[in-house]
């Protein structure tokens, strides 16, 4: 059932070497603007272009601190920019401009100037005479302007370089590896290929001091070790809370939130956002943005919670229209976190969610927005669409390798209660019902309205016009009417079973309403390769019952042939769906497949409450059809079709309206 992920191209892993501060929110942001208005002034390349360059280490490395700390060191900036335009540029120039560019992009609408900047200080530091600086302007430029600008695969090359040059200098080895890792992991990378290049780094690191750096790489190399499911766990240095940088505790973000430990992840998103400036770099603060979506949708209701999360989605939204190949999927998938109490809806946002990151080749995005829709479905109770979902989710963690991650949901998914009480086993019968037909339903009204956007556009054009065309207008307009009327006709005809609405006994057309059943459901069929075949006998027999609740039962009987068929393979899947006569004063309907069938000894059982024969199956859905048809004065069975698959028949008596009164509330679990 799994998309097939389009292969990344692989980026050359960076060269390993040989073995051998309190963090502020956000200072001198106003001294960075007042660089930034100086150096526009003179010209942004006119530093970065001079040809002689002079060393200044302390200058250099008090710049390179801040930066691998993921402080924003305006102060510096501003003195070293306003310095160099009366003396002349130096190496510590160099990497403050290009700081000073990736503030500009972010913040100060830097724009082209901004990138003609960096791109001049890029090209610079591939001298050979720059030294150590050239190494961390490359970086700078990697991590903080193309990540924002340029495809993601140019700015993992441009990382990997840096890594090369800066590889025999040991303190900024390990903050290199995070970078790296998390560049490629937005590319898609494998995890194997993620989790023995950091694995290589930290043992070439000389052992001594717990840095923070190397903090932020052991947490990396320990969340990708659970990940794959390695036994043997790293030694996690201690470092004092305060001098925690944002790396660390986006470590401790990702790796509480996989384990379900919310209150943790609540507190590392906390910690993490004091840190946040323009210099932190897009490969961390957009999995930041992501997992602080996903943590805060599981703490709804605590306040200050559901405006942090729209801002976290906001950010990500704002990203995903700069940057779509990026985070597009990280966006969508937020929004599907953020609709996820509002019920079914959101499973269409997860769907799609999974499907960008997929096209995009980011594994990792779609087996979280598969995971999400697994457990939307195991709280709404619908146990026909819940074993897709999971085995989706589990099959793209596999192929991306992690293995770690499979076993734990596995483990988690298998734990839940067998036994559903009788209120439980009643909003488990209407959320599968009504959700699942509205999955059945989301990709037909996507049709009338992706139509709609199309025709206003084509208003909007014919209007704009030096001279506006009213009539093509007006025509666009009937368009957007008609489209409308249709995805209108197809909300209104679920309705009744969403709200429960028409749920007391009515004359009605019997089939007209298997009708609109089918039509319904025949959206659904197509994408599953199903036939469906409708022979209607009884066009003009009312019947009087409970129009919603007839429905449900067929809607049950229809989900589950469907699901039946899906193992069909040396065959062409097909449903019949019938109504006939069945002797004086009674109606049946009729749904036959060919599919697997039901062994005897099943068929003894199936309208048992919470007996399954499916895997995840809650047992719940048939009991209650046949609770219903019961409460009809009618009889529900299964038979055997031939030469293949099941036959349920539904026998009604058609009653007038005096002598029918509505269903037994107290057997009504629909």
């Amino acid at each position: 059932m799994t998309r097939p992920l389009p292969p990344t191209r692989p980026v050359p892993a960076p060269h390993a070497p040989p073995a051998g501060g309190t963090a502020a929110p956000e200072p001198s942001i106003a001294a960075c603007r007042r660089a930034w208005q100086l150096l526009c002034g003179a010209g942004v390349t006119t530093l970065a272009a001079t040809p002689l360059l002079g060393a200044d280490p302390a200058l250099t490395d008090a710049l390179q601190d801040a930066f691998d700390a993921g402080r924003l060191p305006g102060a510096l900036i501003e003195a070293e920019i306003g310095r160099a335009l009366l003396d002349g540029p130096r190496d510590a120039t160099l990497l403050a401009a290009m700081l000073l560019a990736a503030v500009a992009l972010d913040r100060f609408r830097g724009g082209r100037r901004a990138l003609l900047l960096a791109g001049a200080c890029a090209a610079r530091a591939r001298r050979p005479d720059l030294g150590a600086v050239g190494g961390a302007v490359l970086r700078a430029h990697a991590t903080l302007v193309l990540a924002r600008r340029a495809p993601l695969r140019d700015a993992a090359l441009l990382q990997a370089e840096a890594c090369r040059i800066d590889a025999g200098r040991p303190a900024t080895l390990a903050r290199n590896a995070v970078l790296w890792t998390g560049v490629r992991l937005l590319c898609g990378a494998p995890l194997t290929e993620l989790l023995h290049y950091a694995q290589a780094v930290r043992q070439a690191i000389p052992p001594g001091g717990a840095s923070a750096a190397a903090c932020q790489l052991d947490g990396r190399v320990a969340l990708f070790r659970a990940l794959a499911g390695s036994s043997h766990e790293p030694d996690l240095p201690t470092v004092a809370p305060d001098a925690m940088q944002f790396g660390c505790w986006l470590g401790c973000l990702q790796a509480a939130w996989l384990r379900g430990r919310t209150g943790a992840a609540r507190a590392a998103l906390a910690a993490a956002r004091q840190l946040v400036t323009p210099l932190t770099p897009p490969c961390e603060l957009l999995p930041y943005h992501l997992f602080g979506v996903l943590t805060l949708a599981r703490l709804r209701g605590m306040p200050g919670s559901s405006a942090q999360l729209r801002d976290h989605r906001r950010a990500l939204q704002a990203w995903a229209r700069r940057a779509p190949d990026l985070a597009g999927a990280m966006a969508l998938l937020a929004r599907a976190a953020e609709q996820d109490a509002g019920g079914a809806r959101a499973l269409c946002a997860y769907e799609g969610a999974a499907a960008l990151a997929q096209s995009n080749g980011q594994a990792w995005i779609a087996a979280l927005a598969w995971e999400g829709a697994a457990n939307l479905c195991g709280r709404l109770g619908l146990a026909g669409a819940l074993p897709g979902y999971r085995r989706l989710a589990l099959d793209t963690w596999r192929d991306w390798g992690a293995h770690g991650r499979v076993r734990e949901l596995v483990q988690a998914w298998d734990a839940v209660p067998a036994t559903l009480d009788p209120d439980q086993q009643t909003r488990a019968a209407r959320a599968g019902t009504v959700g699942e037909l509205g999955i059945a339903i989301a990709h037909e009204v996507n049709q009338p309205l992706a139509a709609i956007l199309l025709h206003a556009a084509a208003a909007r054009r014919w209007l704009r016009r030096g001279q506006p065309d009213t009539a093509r207008a007006l025509d666009a307009l009937e368009q957007i009417s008609a489209c409308g009327r249709q995805a209108g006709d197809i909300v209104r005809s679920v309705r009744g079973l969403a709200r429960r609405e028409g749920e007391a006994a009515s004359t009605f057309a019997l089939d007209g309403a298997v009708g609109d059943i089918a039509q319904l459901l025949r959206a659904l069929m197509v994408r599953q390769n199903v036939q469906l075949e409708t022979r209607l006998q009884l066009a003009e027999r009312q019947v009087h019952a409970s129009r919603a609740q007839v429905q449900q039962v067929l809607i049950n009987l229809l989900l589950n042939a469907i699901e039946a068929l899906a193992t069909v393979s040396d065959r062409p899947r097909r449903i019949v769906l019938e109504s006939a006569s069945a002797g004086p004063g009674l109606v049946e309907l009729r749904v036959r497949d060919n599919g697997p069938g039901i062994a005897p000894a099943d068929r003894e059982r199936i309208f048992d409450a919470l007996y399954s024969t499916k895997p995840h199956g809650t047992g719940v859905g048939l009991s209650i059809s046949r609770a219903i048809v019961r409460a009809h004065g009618g009889r529900i069975e299964c038979v055997p079709a031939e030469p293949h698959g099941a036959l349920f028949r539904v026998v009604l008596p058609v009653r007038s309206v005096a002598a029918t009164a509505p269903p037994s509330a107290s057997h009504d679990h629909a």
